[in-house]
């Protein structure tokens, strides 16, 4: 009598012999996405340190004038370091859950990689320039003094008019 492997059985064997196979790449994939994640967090913190470097020189170079301007330059510096904060969060949800093919061979995940760090580099870089940007329109702004007395709170918009 001549062995029939049957349905089950060789099922079994062909899924043994995948999990064997895709074991060492799924490792691999592992690794390589945490070396990506930890490469995302280096560029991210080079961005922080860039924006407080930006920050510090233009307080230095053209510090604020009065109280006022100074109130409003720091609330914009604070606007910025948490708008750039939801980036980067914003770009490491994107790289933790962006899937790789399983056809995807070695090249073409780097090259994804690669593209995905120069996207999320590309876009740090627009945010700095639009911070600058703001950062000039503020400091341009003429201020509008509103001078009243000390203890006095005068609601926007209303004149105070001396008593008969």
């Amino acid at each position: 009598m001549r062995y029939v492997p049957s349905f089950c059985s060789l099922l079994s064997v062909s899924i043994l012999v995948l999990s064997a196979v895709a074991l060492p790449c799924r490792a691999d994939d592992v690794t390589e996405r945490a070396l990506q994640l930890n490469q995302l967090q280096r560029q991210q913190q080079q961005d922080q340190l860039q924006l407080k470097l930006q920050q510090y020189q233009r307080t230095v170079l053209n510090p604020p004038t009065d109280t006022h301007q100074r109130q409003a330059l720091e609330r914009l510096e604070l606007d910025h370091a948490l708008r750039q904060q939801q980036l980067h969060m914003q770009q490491q949800r994107e790289a933790q859950t962006r899937l790789s093919l399983p056809f995807d061979d070695e090249g073409a995940r780097r090259a994804k990689a690669i593209t995905e760090q120069q996207r999320a580099r590309q876009e740090s870089q627009v945010q700095l320039r639009q911070f600058d940007s703001e950062l000039q329109l503020e400091r341009s702004r003429p201020r509008q003094d509103n001078y009243s007395l000390p203890g006095v709170r005068r609601p926007a918009g209303t004149l105070v008019l001396p008593e008969p």
